[in-house]
């Protein structure tokens, strides 16, 4: 096992593979030690573990490049500002279900299950295609116990209890914040505290942005849950365009039918054919604003066979017709 450390930026990783040939890619940032990713085969690409936290920074700061993001759903202790510059996808978060793509801003508070995945084309060892995105994580005591309690930080305070729901960060500030969490990257030290804090006000000063999920997804999954929705959420994006069979999505984790339906909503507040066509329109609006395919054609290639059907569940979760977020999103565009 090689062990690289970003020394300037404070991040260390493990690379657990050595696997490397003349075709391997080098990625690097302002002259830190590269990162190896071959291009020939991405199925063998080595993945990164965080495996210590350095002492030298209250918070964790860290850039990854790498082909694909083939992270689980998950949760953890810490506040998360993730800001994904090159990528495109669909998003989970709580139980929210939709498209990402480049410039993706989010602020996610302590214990909210998410996960980032990439759209099939990131895995046909499409060269053109990479992940390319900026993560902070902190604790609320990572300044000292109470730090967030002091007045001047109320409104911080609020952005937490926002963070619960997932806020995609919008508007005119978007761009100067993704600078921000770039400079917080770049910077260390005292300087690294004093941009992240500004960043930070920044984030809860911005008056534009959205609330992805309902409140009450915090603290709500254990470890042994996450494990199990993972494979059905796995199976789901793989298999979206086919014909589902409950009974073979039961298996997968070990429940008859009737059992699994129980415990799919139990967990997620969502029956699971529900998910199903939220992961399918997510594809299919993803489809309509990306290729000249007609609607009949789209609806088949996200799984419906039957295009009344796939025009009733579009509307149902997009709020429009095929043809109106057509329309609509040729007039952004413009």
């Amino acid at each position: 096992m090689n062990i690289i450390q970003k020394q300037k930026y404070d991040v260390l990783f493990l690379i657990k593979t050595t696997c490397f040939s003349k075709h391997d890619t080098i990625f690097a940032s302002n002259g830190a030690t590269g990162i190896y990713y071959p291009k020939q085969n991405k199925n063998m690409m080595p993945k990164l573990e965080k495996i210590l936290q350095i002492e030298t920074s209250s918070i964790h700061v860290k850039r990854e490049v790498t082909p694909y993001m083939d992270y689980p759903l998950h949760y953890h202790p810490e506040f998360e500002i993730i800001y994904v510059e090159k990528s495109y996808g669909v998003r989970l978060m709580g139980n929210h279900i939709g498209n990402f793509s480049d410039g993706d801003l989010m602020f996610i508070s302590p214990n909210l299950p998410h996960v980032w995945r990439n759209d099939q084309d990131f895995y046909k060892n499409r060269e053109d295609l990479f992940v390319d995105v900026y993560v902070i994580q902190f604790r609320e005591d990572a300044l000292t116990k109470d730090f967030f309690n002091l007045p001047e930080f109320s409104h911080i305070k609020k952005l937490f209890t926002l963070g619960q729901q997932g806020v995609l960060i919008t508007g005119k500030e978007h761009k100067k914040i993704s600078e921000l969490i770039k400079k917080v990257f770049k910077s260390s030290g005292v300087e690294r505290l004093s941009v992240f804090l500004t960043t930070l006000e920044t984030i809860a000063n911005n008056q534009e942005y959205n609330l992805l999920s309902n409140l009450g997804y915090t603290n709500s999954i254990n470890t042994t849950d996450a494990e199990r929705i993972n494979k059905v959420v796995d199976y789901l994006m793989e298999n979206f365009a086919k014909n589902i069979d409950l009974v073979e999505i039961a298996n997968l984790i070990n429940l008859n039918k009737s059992s699994f339906c129980r415990y799919f909503k139990s967990i997620t507040r969502k029956t699971c054919s529900q998910i199903l066509n939220e992961i399918r329109i997510a594809h299919a609006c993803r489809l309509i604003v990306n290729c000249d395919d007609t609607i009949s054609c789209i609806s088949y290639e996200t799984g419906y066979n039957n295009i009344s059907h796939f025009n009733r569940q579009f509307k149902k979760i997009t709020g429009l017709t095929p043809g109106e977020y057509k329309k609509k999103y040729l007039v952004v565009s413009n």
